[in-house]
Formats: C-alpha cells, structure tokens, sequence
C-alpha cells in the first residue's frame, strides 16, 4: 500500500508544474494524501519531492494558495523534525515571511513541531529564529500567538533560552519590543510564561529586560494599562518560585532601588524566612541570597539595619534544619551573602561579609566542617562552595589558618572519594593560590605545597615511589 501510495502521489506531484489546471490537480494530490494513513505517509514522504507544491504559494487564486497549505501541512508532518529543517530551510524561510497568512502559519506549524520536538536542533538555524521574533510584531493575532508558542517551547530548555537571550537574538527582541505597545506587551507575555518554568529561567528573563517595563507600566496613569499589567504578573505569582523571585531578581540588578521603593516587598521577603511552608521559605533564602550576591546588594543591606543581621542568622539556623534540600538552599544563599571578588575587597565590605560569617553560627568553621564529614554529596558540594567564598578574602584565610587541623585537611586527599568532593576542594585550593595575601597570612612553605596541589590537578593520585621517595627526602 505505500508503495503504490507513493507512485500516485510521486506521479501526481510531478505533473503539477505542467498542468493545465494546477488547482484540480492539487485537490487530486490532496484526496491521495489524506488517503494514506500519517503512519504510511513516513515511507512516502521521503521518496517523493513536492517542491513544486511551494512553488504554487505564490498563486494569486486563494482557493489553490488554501489546497497548497493543507497539502504541504500533511507532507511535512510526516518528516523526522531533522529532516524537515535540513532539507526544506529555504522553504520554511520564504513560507515563514510569505504576505498570505495561512501560508506563514503552516509553515509556523511545523516550526513549533521542531521547538517540542528538537529544540536544540532548531536553535542551530538562526535565520528562522530571527523571521519568528518578527513575527511577533505581524498584523494576525493567529501569527503572532503561534510564534509566540515556538519561542515559549525553545524557553522551556535553559541552553536554548541563553541562546535566546544572547547576540542577535537579544537584539532582535529589544527590536521587536519597540515596534508598539500591542507587540511589547505580546514579547512580555512570551517571557512571562517561560519564566514560570524555574528560577533560573526567570533570573534569566528579568536580567535581560523582559519583565522590568512591566513593573515600570503599573506606576503610569493608565489604569487599563496597570490591570493588564497586574494581570501578567500575577501569573508569577502563581508558579512555585512566585512573584518574590521575580522580584528578588529584579533587585539583584537595581538592588538600593527596589530595596527602598518596595517596601512591602523587602518585608515580605523577610517575613517568609519564619514561614511554615519550606517552599516559601526556601524562595525567601534563594532571594536573599540573589540579592546580597553583588557588592551594590550588600551595601543595600548594610543600610537596612538589624533586620538583615537577624536574616543571616535565621539562615545560619536553616543551615544545620532539615531537610536536606532546604540545608542546601541555605548554603548557597549563604555562599552568596559572603562572595565578595578581589576587585570588590573594601575594608568596609569585608568587615560586613566576616561579620556575617560569624552571625552564621557560634563556630561557623565547625559548622562547616562537619557537614563535610557527612555522606550527602549535595551537602558537601554547598559547604564546600561557601568554603571557596571564604578564602578569597583575608579574613577567611586566618580563619582556616587558626582552625584547627583545617590546613592539614585541606591538603589531605584522602578525604574526598567523589569526584564533585575531589572538585570541590581543588576549588579552595585554587582560590587560595590566586590570593594575592595567602603567601603572607600562610606563610611560604604552606602556600608552596598549596601550589603543588593546584599543579597536581583535583585527581592526583600518590604512587608508592613518590611516598618512597618523599620519605627518602
């Protein structure tokens, strides 16, 4: 059966360039197709060629334009999504800005098929790409909104949406967002639902300025304007990481701003670290901890008075609170409390990110060091991070200095058997050997052998012989 489905459907599209009646001709091609079972059609397909069948878009008879789209919806479908985007780019390309609107659609169809299917695939064909974002500005709602679904799919894998917010594709949506109100709002709407998916992807959203206008519009006068706005962002608020994140993210970049202008914000935030509900909770911590992680966010906090210094010591609580999940939560906001690069070193953030350290708990070093000990590779990996933090700056480095056993553990490969445990530790080292003030707080010898460390790489084994020799030494 597909084998003579494929010879009338073959014959049939190659009489179309000569006939006499392309429109009959058409309806005849489509009876066949729709005769054929989809399942079939994947072993017809590849055997025929129907590039005459695009070449009959450009027809001005409507009737023949419509046969053509439901013709080409039907053989294209049956195409691996691969296939369809190396063998028929061209196509799609002049379909996608074809001015006949169910034209661009079908063609839009299989786009969006490529972006559920494979979407890293399709981010590799930038030129369709740039044609969607456009199409966000076009004149049918039925256009803009299925490219809007295609670019929603692509936001969905968090590689594909830092290929989307990066380059040309940045630049085309800023493009996109100035044509009008009406295509703005439709780009916000895409950003919106895609930042639903993790916080990551909503970080990644506000910090490229998809959702920071919206903010903006709810202060103008307009109140439509402010009811749609309202409207838009309180789907956020329904997602997990909620409208806080959101937010928490948008202070990260403009922190003393937000952090003085949204005061029923910053006491929500607050509040939310005594919450019962760990989600809410734990958005509190990864919130703080977002917003402290620059230089700009600590000075912010610094200014707030006694509340902040009472936050990190409720982290430092939540730290050592099951369950896991959340000790990790704590742990990485904690790491960003403290970050703090050379550049950013002033004596007054220092003193701010050493007396925070110490509001973490009574002996944060030992805190510390026992969830190492601990058979929870997440939860190492959390205390080691906030261990690499603490020794770029100076007064980390007397800490593990004066710590007990710390400079011989730090040095001892035996007490990491995984590899994020081996990474994790080849980490401190090598933030210790890039310090410009480890030589003179370890002294010389101890830096010489953090050195070697660093050399030998995290997966250096001893041999007997070097053992041998070293005691020979």
């Amino acid at each position: 059966m597909a084998g003579d489905g494929s010879m009338n459907i073959s014959a049939l599209l190659d009489a179309l360039p000569n006939s006499d009646d392309p429109l009959k001709t058409l309806i005849q091609i489509k009876t066949v197709l729709f005769a054929v079972h989809p399942s079939a059609l994947r072993d017809v397909v590849p055997n025929v060629s129907f590039s005459s069948v695009f070449d009959c878009l450009n027809s001005s008879n409507s009737e023949e334009v419509q046969t053509c789209c439901d013709i080409l919806g039907r053989l294209l479908e049956a195409l691996q999504t691969q296939a369809l985007l190396i063998n028929f780019n061209e196509e799609l390309l002049r379909g996608l800005e074809n001015p006949k609107q169910p034209v661009r659609e079908v063609c839009l169809k299989q786009v969006q098929r490529a972006a559920e299917e494979n979407p890293s695939e399709l981010m590799t064909y930038s030129d369709i790409l740039l044609v969607i974002i456009k199409q966000l500005g076009d004149k049918s709602i039925g256009v803009a909104k299925a490219a809007g679904k295609v670019l929603i799919n692509l936001g969905r894998n968090i590689s594909c949406l830092q290929g989307l917010s990066q380059g040309v594709m940045l630049e085309k949506l800023r493009n996109v967002m100035e044509q009008d109100d009406i295509t703005r709002y439709r780009v916000h709407e895409v950003f919106i639902e895609i930042s639903q998916n993790s916080p990551e992807a909503l970080l990644m959203c506000s910090s490229n300025g998809f959702l920071q206008p919206l903010i903006n519009d709810m202060y103008k006068d307009d109140i439509l304007v402010q009811l749609n706005c309202i409207e838009m962002l309180s789907q956020l608020a329904m997602c997990q990481h909620g409208l806080i994140k959101f937010f928490g993210s948008v202070a990260f970049l403009h922190p003393k701003e937000i952090m003085t202008k949204y005061k029923t914000f910053v006491n929500m935030v607050f509040s939310y670290l005594e919450c019962q509900d760990v989600t809410l909770r734990g958005v509190a911590v990864q919130t703080l901890g977002f917003i402290g992680s620059t230089a700009e966010g600590k000075l912010t906090f610094d200014k707030m008075g006694p509340v902040v210094p009472a936050a990190v010591e409720r982290i430092g609580k939540l730290v050592k609170e099951p369950p896991s999940e959340q000790r990790v939560i704590a742990l990485n906001s904690v790491a960003n409390l403290l970050k703090l690069k050379v550049p950013d070193q002033t004596e007054e953030l220092l003193n701010l990110t050493e007396s925070w350290f110490r509001r973490i708990a009574p002996k944060p070093m030992e805190v510390l060091h026992n969830i190492t000990l601990q058979p929870f590779t997440e939860l190492k990996t959390a205390a080691l991070n906030v261990y690499t933090v603490v020794a770029a700056q100076p007064w980390g480095q007397h800490m593990f200095k004066e710590h007990p056993g710390f400079t011989e553990y730090l040095l001892d490969r035996s007490t990491e058997t995984t590899k994020e445990g081996k990474d994790g530790k080849f980490e401190i080292v090598k933030t210790l050997v890039e310090s410009p003030t480890a030589v003179e707080i370890f002294g010389q010898p101890y830096f010489l052998r953090l050195r070697t460390y660093h050399k030998e790489g995290p997966y250096y084994v001893r041999t007997e012989s070097s053992v041998a020799s070293e005691g020979d030494n």
